[in-house]
């Protein structure tokens, strides 16, 4: 099954070479890689056009990680999809684990996995706190499926992006299906968005649980 990644990146530089080692080292490798770089100030184009094969780079103007996220989603040409953050990584047997629980799917299925804690600057040594993956760096589906939920938007505060579209995806009727291993890992940065919960981030969330209600609101039948 071949399938193309999707990852949007700002200001990456220090992470994002490992991240793609990740990626092109999986057990079933990539036939493509769609990095949106989303207005970063730093090296990270560069770093990711050294890879060069099935890694592509496209540049945007700062937008916001849902935007960026769309655009590599639809700028690739696989019918399946995975998405990563940039500071993220996968192990080795990620994707033959999701590709064949995919494969499985009787229906419209959004497939995720357990993922482990690390922090940056520290190799990941097994013992981080481990939990389940909702998440964009587990997420595996069909491109159709994409399509049917809609572009990734985002809120105040750049955080939020995900809550929102997987509220979506749900009301769309795709089933979520959480893989019980760990197959990725999260890295924790000081400075990342949402370690840096300040009240604008805060925010985001907020209208992402707001939005999930009008939704179901509307979608309510009067008595």
């Amino acid at each position: 099954m071949s399938y193309a990644v999707a990852i949007p990146a700002y200001n990456a530089a220090e992470t994002l070479a490992e991240a793609l080692q990740s990626v092109l080292s999986q057990t079933i490798p990539p036939t493509e890689v769609i990095l949106v770089d989303d207005g970063s100030t730093d090296e990270t184009s560069g770093i990711a056009r050294k890879f060069g094969g099935v890694v592509q780079v496209l540049r945007t103007e700062n937008s916001g990680c849902g935007a960026a996220t769309t655009r590599a989603i639809r700028a690739t040409t696989r019918s399946i999809v995975a998405t990563l953050d940039a500071d993220d990584l996968w192990l080795p047997d990620k994707m033959a684990h999701q590709l064949a629980t995919l494969q499985d799917a009787t229906e419209p299925t959004l497939i995720f996995s357990r993922v482990r804690q690390f922090r940056h600057g520290t190799p990941d040594d097994g013992t981080g706190e481990e939990r389940d993956g909702l998440s964009r760096s587990t997420l595996v589906m069909h491109r159709a499926h994409f399509e049917q939920v809609g572009d990734i938007f985002d809120p105040p505060g750049g955080c939020g992006d995900m809550v929102d579209w997987l509220g979506r995806a749900r009301g769309a009727g795709c089933q979520f299906k959480m893989i019980p291993q760990v197959l990725a890992l999260r890295r924790i940065i000081a400075t990342s968005l949402t370690y840096r919960m300040d009240d604008e981030r805060r925010r985001g969330f907020l209208v992402a649980a707001h939005r999930a209600l009008l939704r179901k609101r509307a979608g309510e039948k009067p008595e």
